[in-house]
């Protein structure tokens, strides 16, 4: 996630999500279930293994809604140990039987389907004063009038929150604000200080609170309702029918939190509803942290439902919240906490403003989603190889470990060597006799002092110690640089022509496009103006200067770009020499470029959003005129073209090696037929 949320009860900076696949020849649904051990009582291990044994590979099929509904029937204590895991195979069942059909699931379940609305609550956890202030400043622009603050039990900051909220809500022309309160069970055992508490806040100035002491304790929970005249919010209390039966004829006043992952499902969702609108109370329909669109969108069944008795609605955070979700398109509140799918429902992306029409939620739940992946590493040896200072360089390395051809493989700036496995396996698929070396760079990846790149000196060091090593155990080393790897390989390379035997240029970064360039310089400027206005002091070795890149600046592929998100080994912050290193190498790749005497292949991206083309095609044109073998290249993709076209990339690859081997070949022949002649005539 792109922040963490505190509260009372947990602390969480991640989404931890079940998500299932339900297919049937051509169509399929899918689900989502967020199990919380704090909540529920449900936990991510076992929600997965009791899925993986009742349902996976066809143990269970569904063809209609009514084997659904007899199978939740049969099972009802089984769920509720397991609410969200069954949340998230009912869902998917829902959604395939539902596409079969071709209608919504709001059809499939005979709920109006002219209800897709809804208007979302402002949620503000337990954060720094400056985190708080700046959360709220962004809804009180957005004009959202109702809020829920997560409690610390600290009085004099809780009450600081409510504070703030106001009066900057009178800043902002914003009337009307409605504030709830989540404890979250702060006051399992003292009832009495909960009441204190809130008294002490101001029950005037609230509207209700939630879970103020333990859940299902229904006698405290009363209680507290009539001791400060406020309604208190069931969530974790109100997991079930049962749960709801225990409140009958208590005295207080009471609203319904209901998460369709809870109670375990959009059906027994429905259900509870129902029996809730009986009671009269007003329902809330709720959201875990951390849900992604999927729920969102079966949340908007479920509050059509609701109808008249809907309170509040929670979540529709989208990527305000979640950094990357396996789901298109992103629901998300707008102006006023506003997600109205009723109308066409306008999205921003990086290729410009998305339109998704009303007519698409009218098949399942509307939503195009993809199962997480893991992809493919090859499986390869990771060594490392020492420097003369100590330093050690890890690499990884498919294929034998010595023979005729090694090509050595540098990666780029925010990367690592395990980003060119893709390209790896395909050159090893076409040419096994071919060794595929990638080396971390120092300060990245698997190497130590993260985000510190020691010295220029080291860094090329580093690839000319690499291939005088991989020289005692090949014939030939051909270097390779993607990204800003091809400026380290090109430095490399021009202080040892005689060893190396080709360079191999991949959506090379001598010049960025003008985009790239400003962010660069604006992040630095910025980072560098902020240690000065605050007065900070980082360390040396402190690694603080954002990379300015993102996960779409390389691919637009998702299970690349999840890949990316998910990537633990990538950089992301340089130390302020590490970044003064990296324009210097830039600088120094021109001038060893233009003096460059090696064979060279650069393989470009046409739709390269890092790299600017026409100046990078410019720059090398000198090295692609006349008979020299040389080659330029370019393939229909983004920068990361080892993700995007390995196949074609190893290709041009393979087939450049082979036609320079055999060029040196028949010198080699040619040259010893000239001395047999020689020596004949003599």
């Amino acid at each position: 996630m792109k922040t963490t949320i505190r509260h009372a009860a947990a602390t969480r900076n991640e989404g931890e999500s079940i998500w299932v696949r339900a297919q049937r020849h051509e169509h399929t649904g899918y689900g989502e279930g967020c199990p919380r051990d704090y909540v529920a009582g449900d936990d991510l291990a076992s929600s997965l293994k009791w899925i993986e044994e009742n349902f996976s590979e066809g143990k269970a099929d569904f063809s209609t809604l009514d084997e659904v509904r007899q199978w939740i029937s049969s099972h009802e204590k089984i769920i509720d140990q397991y609410p969200s895991a069954w949340c998230a195979v009912e869902m998917a069942v829902l959604d395939l039987l539902a596409r079969e059909k071709g209608c919504s699931v709001e059809g499939l379940l005979g709920i109006t389907e002219g209800m897709r609305f809804g208007r979302y609550t402002a949620v503000l956890g337990d954060s720094k004063s400056w985190q708080y202030v700046t959360l709220v400043d962004q809804y009180l622009i957005r004009s959202i009038t109702d809020f829920k603050i997560k409690l610390s039990g600290n009085l004099e900051k809780d009450t600081q929150k409510i504070d703030l909220l106001e009066a900057l809500s009178v800043q902002h022309h914003v009337s009307n604000l409605r504030i709830r309160l989540d404890a979250n069970n702060l006051w399992k055992k003292h009832c009495d200080e909960a009441i204190t508490f809130i008294q002490t806040l101001g029950c005037e100035r609230i509207y209700a609170v939630e879970e103020p002491v333990q859940a299902r304790d229904v006698k405290e929970i009363s209680r507290f309702s009539t001791a400060t005249g406020l309604p208190v919010i069931l969530d974790e209390s109100l997991c079930t029918l049962e749960h709801l039966r225990a409140f009958q004829n208590v005295p207080g006043q009471f609203i319904a939190n209901i998460k369709i992952s809870r109670v375990g499902g959009l059906i027994r969702a429905l259900r509870m509803i129902a029996e809730v609108k009986k009671r009269g109370w007003p329902i809330i329909i709720g959201c875990h942290v951390g849900e992604t669109s999927l729920l969102t969108r079966a949340a908007l069944v479920a509050s059509a439902a609701a109808d008249e008795s809907l309170a509040a609605h929670e979540g529709a955070f989208g990527d305000y919240l979640v950094q990357r979700e396996p789901v298109q398109p992103t629901l998300k509140f707008g102006r006023e906490g506003n997600l109205d799918l009723r109308l066409p429902y306008y999205l921003k992306t990086v290729l410009g403003l998305q339109i998704v029409p009303v007519e698409n939620w009218n098949t399942g739940f509307g939503m195009q989603c993809r199962m997480p992946q893991t992809p493919d590493d090859g499986a390869p040896d990771i060594f490392f190889l020492e420097m003369p200072d100590g330093y050690k360089i890890h690499y990884r390395c498919w294929g034998r470990t010595e023979g005729d051809d090694a090509l050595l493989i540098l990666h780029g700036g925010m990367s690592h060597s395990g980003w060119q496995a893709p390209l790896a396996i395909q050159l090893q698929s076409m040419m096994p006799e071919l060794t595929v070396i990638a080396a971390d760079r120092r300060g990245c990846g698997l190497n130590d002092k993260r985000g510190d790149l020691g010295s220029v000196h080291a860094v090329i060091e580093d690839v000319i110690q690499h291939v005088e090593f991989l020289k005692k155990s090949f014939k030939r080393v051909h270097l390779a640089g993607w990204c800003q790897g091809a400026q380290y390989a090109a430095v490399a390379a021009s202080g040892m022509p005689d060893v190396v035997s080709s360079l191999i240029l991949l959506a090379p970064v001598f010049f960025s496009g003008e985009r790239f360039h400003s962010v660069s310089d604006i992040t630095e400027k910025v980072l560098r103006g902020m240690i000065t206005e605050f007065k900070l002091k980082p360390g040396y070795d402190h690694a603080c200067i954002p990379i300015p890149m993102e996960s779409t600046d390389f691919t637009l592929v998702d299970e690349w770009l999840d890949f990316i998100e998910k990537d633990e080994l990538k950089t992301t912050l340089l130390n302020l020499k590490s970044a003064r290193i990296m324009d210097e190498i830039q600088e120094m790749s021109w001038p060893a470029m233009l003096k460059n005497r090696l064979p060279v292949i650069a393989i470009m991206a046409e739709k390269d959003r890092i790299v600017d083309n026409d100046k990078v095609i410019k720059f090398l044109d000198h090295l692609f005129s006349g008979d020299t073998g040389n080659q330029i290249i370019i393939l229909s993709s983004g920068h990361a073209i080892q993700f995007e076209k390995p196949e074609e990339t190893a290709l041009a690859i393979l087939n450049f090696i082979r036609n320079l081997n055999s060029r040196i070949s028949s010198r080699s022949l040619l040259h010893e037929s000239e001395r047999s002649y020689h020596c004949r005539t003599g």
